[in-house]
């Protein structure tokens, strides 16, 4: 099994819990390859990586993180100041690979592997680009993200891809016709460019797959208040046996949540496993992180916890659905009318190839 993560030193302790669980859950696997891109992490955390990896008898590479607007000569642009921009590396994820790697398995660094992955790695990709999991979005944001009816829009924070594919159509290129054509801006970043350009070409995976903080924090019903999809790919009981049974859980950040699990006092109702694998990890001595909320997201969080449930869930859909959206649409209109770089890409970029 090839598996790629990507991070910062800031979250190369987050990474290593969630490298670790990948292998202490998946012991049965006769070969697990690790590559980690990364950016400026220290040769300490570099060293207490690889420990992990030999501690478990498993390959771990490192490859330095590129700077994509500067490859791109372009500049890539994000559209929430804390996402850094480093998932655009999901965009270009075969050249990274040796050319006998027919399929990897991506990795949010902010996941948890509580059960084995077989049945994951050999599913059938027959005819589709990825497999991912469905990401519950409303029609107003697919409008905005440009996908199609037909398309269901994923979370790019575990996709299982098809390799071999993305090489036969020439991926990377599409990629960057449409970063130009976008001016480095996209909504949701990379995760919209790939559900865009793969609409109806993506496989549907179970939830227990990407298990996200918004299945531990609400229920099914709950959940369609909140988020209006229009279309979702499970039931009321996919969601309970996704908590209940979750493969891979997926610690996204939630307005309903202070603190996610490697920060001290963390609310989130699924922290417990985190730290148990934390706890056999080489920082399972160091601290905590102390919150890093800025003074926004705490208010919102107070105010959020402060209003009955019921009303609470409506005050953020109506925020969620209809004032994020006005506010993501500005942004979207003003990237499209600047002139961006003139772009000396072709079809036969010269940095092509594995670094």
């Amino acid at each position: 099994m090839y598996v790629i993560y990507h991070s910062s030193d800031s979250f190369a302790s987050v990474t290593g819990v969630s490298m670790l669980s990948l292998f202490e859950n998946n012991k049965g696997m006769d070969y697990i390859h690790v590559l980690y891109i990364e950016s400026g992490i220290t040769q300490e955390n570099k060293r207490r990586l690889r420990n992990i990896a030999e501690q478990y008898g498993r390959e771990l590479e490192f490859m330095k993180m590129p700077d994509w607007s500067e490859k791109l000569n372009i500049d890539l642009k994000s559209s929430k100041k804390e996402w850094h921009g480093l998932g655009y590396n999901r965009l270009f994820l075969t050249e990274y690979l040796p050319p006998d790697v027919d399929r990897v398995l991506y990795l949010d660094s902010d996941t948890l592997i509580e059960q084995p992955l077989n049945k994951l790695w050999n599913q059938d990709l027959t005819g589709y680009y990825l497999a991912g999991v469905d990401d519950c979005l409303s029609s107003n944001y697919r409008n905005l993200v440009g996908l199609g009816k037909e398309g269901t829009y994923v979370n790019s924070g575990v996709l299982l891809i098809n390799v071999e594919k993305w090489r036969e159509d020439r991926i990377c290129q599409r990629f960057i016709d449409m970063i130009i054509k976008n001016n480095g801006f996209f909504i949701f970043n990379e995760q919209t460019a790939i559900n865009a350009l793969f609409c109806g070409k993506i496989k549907i995976l179970p939830q227990n797959y990407n298990v996200n903080s918004l299945v531990y924090l609400y229920d099914f019903d709950e959940l369609m208040k909140l988020r209006k999809p229009y279309h979702y790919s499970y039931t009321k009981e996919d969601l309970l046996d996704a908590k209940k049974h979750p493969i891979i859980t997926h610690y996204t950040g939630n307005f309903y949540v202070y603190r996610r699990p490697w920060a001290q006092n963390s609310d989130h109702p699924h922290a417990q496993a985190f730290l148990k694998y934390r706890e056999m990890s080489p920082w399972k001595e160091e601290a905590l992180i102390e919150d890093a909320k800025d003074q926004n997201a705490k208010c919102c969080n107070k105010l959020c916890h402060m209003l009955p449930r019921r009303i609470m869930i409506r005050f953020v859909s109506f925020l969620y659905n209809y004032i994020r959206i006005v506010a993501f649409t500005v942004k979207l209109n003003r990237a499209q009318n600047r002139c961006g770089k003139k772009s000396r890409l072709s079809g036969n970029n010269s940095w092509w190839g594995r670094y």
